[in-house]
């Protein structure tokens, strides 16, 4: 019964942003990278990964020069197939516990120094895009890995980022002796999750990976990618 699968099986080129550990890494792997082979792998599909810009990949995808993209909404403007929610981002906004800011809301980061990830006042947008437009010391950058650094060595007030995204790199720079373990984070939960989904140009493939994605929660699978990234890169705390 599995013939007609295995019969139209391809290798999908599908974009990736270019570095965002533990979701993305360059090697291949990554939690996204993971769950998005794993989902396919069932209706017989094979994954190369394409790392560009997000500008440039929206190029390659309306050009048909990729079979899909990944980390994507709905509200991108892209005219795609879009599949299920399978992943999703959970920003924070970090401080120094030495600091002892005082973080309630959004409302009580306009007065301090903010560093997000680019894009983050679209992306998060709502009371936190309203409150960061009238901030004079707010700033977005790409490089995720500076955002953190300036955090933990008291450069900033706060760091906007998603949690395994901050995690990564405060044990990379532990590691790296960049950064003393000693220095103790904040955490502020101000943000909803952000969920993702996956874009495909063939329909048909935004239905295959849909249904693999089903069957890879129901067997463990999904689960298990994520704790196997979590156990090889993060200090657990119990």
């Amino acid at each position: 019964m599995f013939w007609p699968a295995v019969a139209s099986a391809r290798d999908l080129k599908i974009i990736f942003s270019s570095y965002t550990p533990p979701y993305v890494f360059e090697s291949g792997e990554g939690i996204v990278i993971d769950i998005v082979k794993a989902a396919l792998k069932s209706s017989g599909h094979t994954v190369t990964p394409v790392y560009v810009p997000i500008g440039r990949g929206f190029e390659m995808f309306a050009e048909k020069r990729v079979d899909g993209t990944a980390i994507i909404r709905e509200n991108s403007g892209l005219t795609a197939n879009y599949s299920a929610d399978f992943m999703q981002y959970h920003n924070f906004a970090f401080t120094l516990k030495e600091r002892n800011l005082r973080v309630r809301g959004v409302e009580d980061l306009g007065d301090k120094t903010v560093v997000a990830f680019q894009n983050a006042s679209k992306y998060i947008g709502g009371a936190f895009g309203t409150a960061m437009v009238n901030n004079p010391h707010y700033k977005e950058i790409a490089n995720q890995e500076t955002q953190a650094l300036m955090l933990l060595l008291g450069r900033i007030d706060v760091a906007v980022m998603d949690e395994g995204i901050f995690r990564f790199y405060r044990e990379k720079l532990v590691a790296e002796g960049r950064i003393d373990r000693k220095v103790e984070y904040e955490a502020f939960n101000l943000f909803e999750p952000t969920p993702y989904k996956t874009a495909f140009v063939d329909p048909k493939m935004r239905d295959d990976f849909d249904r693999g994605l089903v069957a890879i929660r129901q067997d463990g699978t999904y689960d298990a990618i994520y704790r196997r990234y979590i156990d090889r890169y993060f200090e657990i705390k119990r």
